[in-house]
This record gives structure tokens, C-alpha cells and sequence, in this order.
């Protein structure tokens, strides 16, 4: 694969000896981090678009869910999990781990008594937790932030109907020998709320912390995914400013990861917002992470802009980064693992 490399040990870790400060009075401990957005599988707001108004909205959810079914989400994780077990980063911040439920026929239609589909057809954290364990990678789930829950009827015959029930989540991950405590997982108060097919849905995001130690090191570790851009950017940069409560009562070292949806080569808002208290692991217009096809069916990458980030407070340095997933020879049956590139940094530390 061709991917971005960057050695930015810097002047500064010239004057370490190997495993030791320039006093002699620490070791030096390295954090490898990643970041990766699973990618749900279809475009959700392809059902704001006006031929998918009032009754046709069932029509526009079948086709939606074929797009889910025909992204292949079983071997999409499998390609994902071989990359971790290939990077074998001790923490991953997961974004977009989606859960798809149906129920036949539907009961989730105008005047009846509605109830959840409970039927699981596709869930990704299970789907990528058993091929990492396919991989012989030992990793473990220590945070979940459970997002938007929707239902909607759904039809591709006119005929008959079929509820189709999507969740929402993002997921922190460790690495088996990693000790991890004080999980925290918390809603945004800003949300995107808007109308689909007559019905205003209000989509849920928020962010997870935990404290981890690895190499004798302390730190905390941060995973979200913003709102997306365009009409809803003024959502997206108000979720950027209320992570900065919880980031400045944070106390020691820090590492951000996620899905901004700010795009950092171009120093988006809310990018700029979060790099106040952090410095950036990549170089600006050094990488791009985002976005291939809807269907990731296209044959050369489309990825333009960089919005998965690695993000860090109190290391020394940044001992390599590195894009992954981001070339034609990742596919999988002609398909992209994720509709974005995944993200990995190497952060360097002393131990006093």
C-alpha cells in the first residue's frame, strides 16, 4: 500500500538514549492509536432527497437497505479487523458501528400500534469482534455510546411492508494487555434535527472517554464523530465547542480521535476549534480520508479531505503516522472496506 508515512521524532528525541530520557531519570513509553469510521453501508440522506416525500419514503428505505445488503458488511469488517491486527494499535476509536434490525411484515405504519424490530440481520461490532478473533488479534470492547435509533416501514413491491431499524454507535476498543478504567460516554446537547419522510427524526451523537495506561504511561483517550458539514456545519461546531468542557477538566495527558467531519487540510471550524487544546499527528495537507462512493463501488479513490484525526496533549512527539484502507488494492470483491480511510499515529512519551 501507498501510504503517508511521517517520521517526526524530531531534534528533541536525538537527545534521548534508547529507552531513556536525556537525564537518565524516565523510559520512554509509545502509544499507537487508530482511528476508523466502519461506514453504515448506504447514504442516509439520500431519504431527504424530494422523491422520497410523504408515501414514497418506504420505497426510498428499501432501496436504501438493498444498498446496506449489497456493501457486503461482513467482508468489509473482515478487511477492517485484518488492517487493526496489521496495525495492532492499542486503542481504536470506532465510529458508524451500526446495527441493522427488520421485522415482517411491518407495524411501524400510520395509526398502529408500532413496536422495535428486534430481528438482527447486520451487526458490525460482531461481525468486526469475530474476524478479529479470525485474526488472532485480542482485543476487547471498553466503551459503547449508543447514538440514534430509527424505524421506518419499508416496501419493494408496493405490496408488502418490512420495518427496517437502525442504531447507531460508536465504540473505543483495547488491545487485550491494555489496562483501561473510568469508561465515560456522554449525548451532545446540540443535535441535528430534521424531517424524513413527514417525521422529524433527531439524530444522537456524543463522545466516550477512558483512562488507559500502557508502558507504565497514563493518559485518557477520547473517541467521537461530529455532525456532519453543509447545512448542518452549525450543529457540528457547537458538539466541536462542547467537548471542550470535558477536554480542559481532563487533567494530564490527552488522545483525541474520530470523525470531525471538519476537514483539517483546509482548517474547517470545528477543526480549528479542537486543535486549540491539542496538536495535530498529521501534517496539514498531508493526508485525505474522506469520502468514496456512496456505494464504494468506484474504481480510484475519491478521498479529498482529511477529517479522521489523531489528536494529542502531553506526549513529546509523533513517532510515524500513517493512512490506511486508502488504496485500490484494499477492496474487497470490488468494494472499499469504509467509505473513509482509517487513521493510526505512533505518540512518544517519557515515563518519570
Amino acid at each position: 500500500m501507498n501510504r503517508l508515512r511521517l517520521a517526526l521524532c524530531g531534534l528533541a528525541l536525538l537527545t534521548l538514549t534508547a529507552g531513556c530520557d536525556s537525564d537518565g531519570g524516565g523510559t520512554e513509553a509509545t502509544v499507537r492509536v487508530m482511528s476508523q469510521n466502519l461506514y453504515l453501508g448506504g447514504d442516509l440522506f439520500t431519504l431527504l432527497e424530494p422523491q422520497c416525500e410523504g408515501n414514497a419514503i418506504v420505497v426510498c428505505v428499501a432501496q436504501l437497505y438493498g444498498t446496506i445488503e449489497a456493501s457486503d458488511p461482513a467482508a468489509r469488517m473482515a478487511a477492517i479487523a485484518a488492517e487493526i491486527a496489521r496495525v495492532d494499535p492499542d486503542l481504536v476509536g470506532l465510529q458508524e458501528v451500526s446495527t441493522y434490525y427488520v421485522q415482517s411484515p411491518a407495524d411501524n405504519l400510520p395509526g398502529g400500534p408500532a413496536t422495535d424490530a428486534t430481528q438482527v440481520t447486520y451487526d458490525f461490532l460482531d461481525l468486526l469482534m469475530d474476524a478479529l478473533d479470525a485474526e488472532g488479534a485480542d482485543y476487547r470492547v471498553v466503551s459503547v455510546s449508543n447514538n440514534s435509533d430509527v424505524e421506518f416501514p419499508a416496501t419493494t413491491n408496493g405490496n408488502t411492508f418490512f420495518d427496517v431499524r437502525y442504531q447507531d454507535a460508536d465504540v473505543i476498543l483495547a488491545r487485550g494487555d491494555v489496562t483501561t478504567s473510568a469508561p465515560t460516554e456522554q449525548s451532545f446537547q446540540s443535535l441535528l434535527t430534521i424531517p424524513v419522510g413527514g417525521t422529524n427524526q433527531t439524530f444522537v451523537r456524543g463522545y466516550q472517554s477512558v483512562r488507559a495506561t500502557v508502558g507504565g504511561f497514563d493518559f485518557t483517550f477520547f473517541n467521537t464523530h461530529l455532525e456532519v458539514g453543509g447545512q448542518a456545519e452549525p450543529i457540528q461546531v457547537l458538539q466541536a465547542g462542547e467537548l471542550l468542557a470535558p477536554i480542559g477538566a481532563t487533567t494530564g495527558p490527552v488522545v483525541f480521535v474520530g470523525d470531525i467531519n471538519s476537514n483539517g487540510n483546509a482548517n474547517g471550524t470545528s477543526y480549528q476549534t479542537l486543535t486549540v487544546p491539542f496538536e495535530d499527528a498529521f501534517a496539514v495537507g498531508s493526508a485525505a480520508t474522506c469520502c468514496q462512493a456512496a456505494d464504494l463501488r468506484n474504481a480510484a479513490s475519491q478521498l479529498q479531505t482529511r477529517i479522521d484525526v489523531v489528536f494529542y496533549r502531553g506526549f513529546d512527539s509523533v513517532g510515524e503516522a500513517e493512512v490506511v484502507l486508502d488504496e485500490p488494492s484494499d477492496r474487497v470483491g470490488g468494494l472499499w472496506p469504509s467509505d473513509h480511510a482509517g487513521v493510526w499515529a505512533e505518540l512518544e512519551a517519557v515515563v518519570q
